[in-house]
């Protein structure tokens, strides 16, 4: 999947992520609702949401056949400077779920915060 690095306090830009599994195959997401969770890279705190609107960003399917989701950062996705443990989990209509991998998320400092 790969996530961008991402601005301390920068939530104009949307990021658009394509889903794929462990053999390199896009996963389908028609009819599935996009969540995620969140934690500091090598820490037991517990995870945060992402996704649910304001501060926890927004998570929306824009093309289901193409694995395509975008990501809008809240406050809380890039409020702190650090590598961050993110995961997505798609919920279909259905009721099941799929889960991706673990991807590495990294904030990076600005000057003026």
């Amino acid at each position: 999947m790969g996530l961008p690095v991402a601005i301390e306090g920068s939530d104009h830009t949307v990021i658009t992520i394509t889903w794929k599994d462990e053999d390199d195959d896009v996963v389908d997401l028609t009819d599935a609702t996009i969540t995620g969770k969140m934690r500091v890279h090598d820490a037991s705190a517990a995870a945060t949401d992402i996704g649910g609107g304001g501060d926890d960003g927004t998570l929306a399917v824009t093309d289901a056949t193409a694995g395509e989701f975008t990501w809008t950062y809240g406050a809380n996705n890039i409020g702190t400077v650090g590598t961050f443990n993110v995961q997505f989990i798609a919920t279909y209509s259905d009721t099941s779920i799929e889960k991706c991998f673990i991807e590495q998320f990294v904030v990076k400092d600005a000057l003026d915060i």
